[in-house]
Order: C-alpha cells, then structure tokens, then sequence
C-alpha cells in the first residue's frame, strides 16, 4: 500500500502521456511524503460515469503506520490537490483511508 485510484468523467480523462506524468509525480509523493516502498505503490486511472459528484475523485487506500500521522496525511491530500488541479484545472474530491496492518489481507 499505498493503492491510489484516480478516477475521472470522460471529458477530463488526461492522455497517455500526461497519466504518464501524473503517476510518476503521485509515485514520488507516496514515497516522499507517505514513505512508501516503491514495491508497494499501486496507481490506477478509471475512466467513470459520474452520476453526481466532483468529474475528478481521487482515493487512496493506506495501511496505518506510526508516521502518518494526521499532518502527513494533510500534507499529502495538499500536493495531491495542487497536482490534480495542474493537469486537470478541477478541484477534485479527495479521500485517504488509513487500515490498521491486522485488517488488511492480501496477496502478491
């Protein structure tokens, strides 16, 4: 962990590139900020049907250590807030949920 979805209507997709872009600067967010291993930062870019709601909401799901604490976590929805907001021009809803290591089952 950290697993990281990004989701989008179809009129705010980002290209290939740009995604290219974005997952590398999120990749170093998580790594800088979170201090997750390289190995354990998952990224995915869903296209979606937005029936209500924000065209961009992005997730993240992340297991609870000791030095995530609440100001880490608020400094990471930050520079994930100015990221998204560069390569989509939307302020986007952000969610980060935070799972204790002994309610996390999981393979590979």
């Amino acid at each position: 962990m950290p697993s990281i979805t990004l989701y989008t209507s179809a009129s705010h997709r980002l290209d290939a590139d740009s995604f290219a872009e974005f997952s590398i600067t999120l990749a170093h967010l998580a790594k800088e900020i979170l201090k997750a291993g390289e190995n354990n930062i998952h990224i995915s870019y869903l296209t979606a049907e937005i029936g209500f709601g924000t065209p961009v909401y992005f997730e993240a799901k992340l297991r609870q250590e000791v030095f995530r604490t609440a100001s880490v976590l608020n400094e990471f929805m930050h520079q994930v807030d100015l990221l998204i907001k560069e390569k989509t021009g939307v302020t986007a809803r952000i969610r980060c949920f935070s799972f204790e290591a002994s309610h996390i089952y999981a393979k590979n």
